[in-house]
C-alpha cells in the first residue's frame, strides 16, 4: 500500500502542489480588506467606534485616531458595514477594497422639561438593568476571538518601551449567573522590545484576560452586585442606534466611581467608564491611578456582547510616570465553545511579554486588529524576525532569578512520644521534681520553605518548621528535591522525593512554676515571678520525604507530604522561660542535662521522639 502511494505521489506531485497553490491563491483573492478613518462633521477623528460586518458578529473598532482595518474572507468584494458610536447616528455603508473616509453625524436628543420629584431615577434605571440581564445577554456559552495590545511608555516620551500584540481565543460563559473568570488561549503573538526594557521590572499581568476581567455584566461587578451601596445621578441623555441612552453617574465613596450608559429600550449596558479608588486596588509600587472603560455591542440576535475595553494605569518610578495602556476588541463570535486544553491556557497571572511564539507575518496581514499608529507599525517593521524566530526574550536578571524561586507553606502534624523519665532540678529560687510515664501527644506546626531551581525540576532550598504551641517541633533544614510530572499532557501532578538535613528541636512542656526570688543561670538574670519549664531534645537529623503536588495554576499548587525522621545525635535538657512582661523581652535559657543540678533519667535512648510528619499546604511560584 505504501509503495503504491509513493508511486502515485511521484506521478502526480506536480499537479498536487499546483492545486495547493491555486487553493491558497483563491483564499487570498477571496479576502476583502477595507480600511479607513472615521471622523465627525468637523473632520475630527472618532476613537473606538464599532465597525461590524452586517449580519455577523465579526468586526473591530477604530483606534485612538479614528483609523480602522477590516478583513473579510467573503467572496463578495463589497462589504456592508454597520458603523456605530454613542452620540452619533448609526450608519450602514457598502464599501469595497481600499481606504475610505466615513463621516458620522451627531445624534442630538432634546428632552422636554421634566419636574423631578424625590425619586432616585438613576437607581431605578440601574435596577431595571439588573432585572433585564437575562433577556439582554447570551444564555449559551460561546467562543470569542479577539485582539489585544499593551504598550508601556515613560511620561512625555512617545517611544514605547515595549509593545505586545496578541490574538486570543476565549471561552465565554453564558450570562445566566455571575462569572468572574474564564479560559483564554494564545493564538498569535508579536512583540517590540526597546533597549529600555532591560532596566524595567514592571510588567502587565492578566492583560490577555480583558474579556473576563472587565466584563462588568458577566462578573456582576460593583452596583450590579450591591445596588444599595452606591449613589446615582442621571447626568446626560445621548443617542445610539436611533435610541436614547442614559448616562448615569455612580459612586461608592471609598471604592469606585464612573459612568454607565444604558439604552432606553431594553436597559442594556452599552458602555461604562470606571475610575478605581479602592486603596487595595491602588496599592503597589507607587501606583498613581487605575482607570478602565468597556463597551458592549448588539448582535444580529439582539443579544449584547462584550466588545472592547481600554485599561490605563501609571506608576511613579525614578521621579517620573511609567504609563501602561492596554486595549482589547472582540473580532469574531462563534456559538460552539470547545474546551481549551490546560497546557494551552494563558493563565490570569501570566505576563504576555514573557510568552514566546513563532512570528507569522502573513497572519497579521490578514487578521482584524486595532489599527496601530504609524510609530508602532514602523517599530514592528524594523525588527529582524529572522534572528528572533523561535527564540525567547531574555528577561532582566532580577526577573530571571525570581522566576526560579518557589515558596511553600504548610501546616504539619506529628505524633510526639514521651518516654518514661525522672526529672529533678534544684535551684535557690525554685525546684522541679517530676516522674513521667510513657505517653504520646499530637503536635502541630507550620512549615515554610524557599526553593531555587538549579535545573528544570531539580531544586535546592531551606525549610523552617515552627511549633504552634509550647509542645512540638522546631527545625531548620537544607533540602534537595526532584520533581517528576505524572501528567505531562494535562494539568501537572508532581511527585517530589526530597531529602532534608538539618537541626531539630523536640519540646514538651512540663509546667509553670512560681519563683521565690531573682536568679541567674547560663549568664542570664531571671527577674520574673513565674517561669515555664519545657523538656527539650535537640540535635541533627535526616528526613526523607515524599511530596504530592497538584497544580491549580502555573503560580499555585496544592501539596501533601509524608516524611520520616532519623536522629543523628541528641542533647537533652530543659528550657526555662519567663512568663511575665512583653513576650519579645522574656528571657530564655537552655540547661543541658547534668548541668546546674539538673538530672533527667530515662530507660530509653531518647527522652522524646517523633518519626512520621504529615504536611498539607500550598506552593507558590514567584
Amino acid at each position: 500500500m505504501i509503495i503504491f502511494f509513493n508511486l502515485f505521489f511521484d506521478k502526480y506531485k506536480t499537479s498536487f502542489f499546483t492545486v495547493l497553490f491555486l487553493l491558497s491563491l483563491q483564499y487570498i483573492l477571496a479576502q476583502t480588506i477595507v480600511s479607513g478613518k472615521i471622523i465627525d462633521a468637523n473632520g475630527e477623528p472618532l476613537p473606538f467606534v464599532h465597525v461590524r460586518i452586517e449580519n455577523t458578529n465579526n468586526g473591530t473598532v477604530s483606534n485612538d485616531i479614528g483609523l480602522f482595518n477590516l478583513v473579510s474572507n467573503s467572496n463578495d468584494k463589497n462589504l456592508s458595514l454597520v458603523i456605530s458610536a454613542i452620540g452619533y447616528r448609526s450608519k450602514k455603508v457598502i464599501l469595497n477594497d481600499g481606504y475610505h473616509i466615513i463621516e458620522l453625524q451627531e445624534d442630538i436628543t432634546v428632552l422636554p422639561e421634566v419636574v423631578l420629584l424625590s425619586r432616585d431615577y438613576g437607581k431605578e434605571i440601574i435596577q431595571k438593568v439588573i432585572n433585564a440581564i437575562p433577556n439582554n445577554y447570551p444564555v449559551e456559552d460561546e467562543m470569542h476571538i479577539g485582539f489585544f495590545r499593551e504598550t508601556t511608555t515613560w511620561e512625555e516620551d512617545k517611544n514605547p518601551i515595549y509593545i505586545a500584540e496578541a490574538v486570543i481565543e476565549a471561552n465565554k460563559k453564558a450570562y445566566t449567573r455571575a462569572t468572574k473568570s474564564g479560559d483564554v488561549k494564545l493564538v498569535e503573538l508579536r512583540k517590540y522590545e526597546s533597549e529600555q526594557l532591560e532596566s524595567l521590572s514592571t510588567r502587565i499581568k492578566a492583560g490577555s484576560h480583558h474579556i473576563h476581567r472587565f466584563d462588568m455584566v458577566s462578573r456582576r461587578d460593583y452596583f450590579l452586585n450591591n445596588i444599595h451601596g452606591y449613589k446615582y445621578k442621571i447626568v446626560d441623555t445621548l443617542r445610539q442606534y436611533n435610541q436614547d441612552i442614559y448616562k448615569v453617574y455612580f459612586e461608592n465613596k471609598n471604592k469606585v466611581s464612573g459612568n454607565v450608559y444604558v439604552i432606553d429600550s431594553t436597559f442594556a449596558i452599552v458602555k461604562a467608564e470606571v475610575k478605581v479608588k479602592s486603596f487595595f486596588e491602588l496599592s503597589g509600587p507607587n501606583r498613581q491611578f487605575l482607570n478602565y472603560s468597556l463597551a458592549y455591542e448588539q448582535g444580529e440576535d439582539n443579544k449584547w456582547r462584550f466588545k472592547n475595553s481600554q485599561y490605563e494605569t501609571a506608576f511613579k518610578k525614578r521621579g517620573k510616570l511609567l504609563n501602561l495602556v492596554s486595549n482589547y476588541v472582540t473580532t469574531e463570535v462563534h456559538s460552539n465553545m470547545p474546551d481549551i486544553p490546560y497546557l494551552e491556557k494563558l493563565q490570569f497571572q501570566d505576563i504576555l511579554l514573557d510568552e514566546t511564539k513563532e512570528y507569522k507575518p502573513n497572519f497579521w496581514n490578514n487578521y482584524n486588529i486595532i489599527s496601530p499608529d504609524a510609530l508602532s507599525e514602523s517599530l514592528f517593521k524594523s525588527i529582524d524576525y529572522s534572528k528572533k524566530e523561535n527564540s525567547k526574550t531574555e528577561p532582566i536578571k532580577l526577573i530571571a532569578f525570581l522566576s526560579k524561586l518557589t515558596y511553600e507553606m504548610s501546616f504539619n502534624w506529628t505524633p510526639l512520644s514521651i518516654n518514661s523519665y525522672k526529672l529533678a532540678f534544684d535551684n535557690e529560687a525554685f525546684e522541679i521534681k517530676q516522674d513521667g510515664v510513657r505517653s504520646k501527644v499530637n503536635a502541630f506546626g507550620f512549615t515554610s520553605s524557599l526553593f531555587f531551581s538549579i535545573k528544570p525540576n531539580f531544586l535546592i532550598g531551606y525549610s523552617n518548621e515552627s511549633k504552634l504551641s509550647s509542645t512540638g517541633i522546631n527545625s531548620h533544614d537544607l533540602v534537595l528535591a526532584k520533581n517528576f510530572n505524572l501528567n505531562p499532557s494535562g494539568r501537572p501532578i508532581f511527585i517530589s522525593p526530597r531529602i532534608s538535613l538539618g537541626y531539630r528541636e523536640l519540646a514538651y512542656k512540663i509546667g509553670d512554676y512560681s519563683v521565690k526570688e531573682d536568679f541567674k543561670i547560663e549568664n542570664k538574670s531571671f527577674d520574673s515571678e513565674n517561669v515555664s519549664a519545657t523538656m527539650s531534645q535537640r540535635g541533627m537529623r535526616v528526613k526523607p520525604s515524599i511530596f504530592l503536588k497538584l497544580e491549580k495554576s502555573r503560580k499555585l499548587s496544592f501539596l501533601l507530604s509524608v516524611g520520616y525522621n532519623f536522629s543523628l545525635n541528641n542533647t537533652t535538657g530543659i528550657i526555662l522561660q519567663e512568663q511575665d512582661g512583653f513576650f519579645l523581652f522574656r528571657k530564655k535559657a537552655f540547661i543541658k542535662n547534668g548541668n546546674h543540678n539538673l538530672i533527667i533519667d530515662t530507660n530509653q535512648n531518647d527522652l522524646l521522639g517523633n518519626n512520621i510528619t504529615i504536611n498539607t499546604g500550598i506552593s507558590l511560584k514567584l
